[in-house]
């Protein structure tokens, strides 16, 4: 009894050792995605800010 207790352990070791090298393994593999470069131009030439009271006020809480 005792003899299958321990090759089931064993067994189950070498299982997750051999998971976990594949997974390494894999992911030293694949290659990190790179990001595209992306203008910061707006194409529609639509203002999307403009100062406003609120904004002044919000600027002067976080600079006290």
């Amino acid at each position: 009894m005792m003899k299958k207790e321990e090759e089931k352990r064993r067994s189950f070791l070498k299982h997750i050792l051999a998971g976990t090298a594949a997974v390494v393994g894999t992911a030293a593999i694949v290659k990190p995605a790179k990001a595209q470069s992306v203008s910061a131009v707006n194409p529609s030439g639509e203002t999307l800010y403009h100062e406003s009271e609120s904004f002044k006020k919000y600027y002067k809480t976080l600079k006290s």
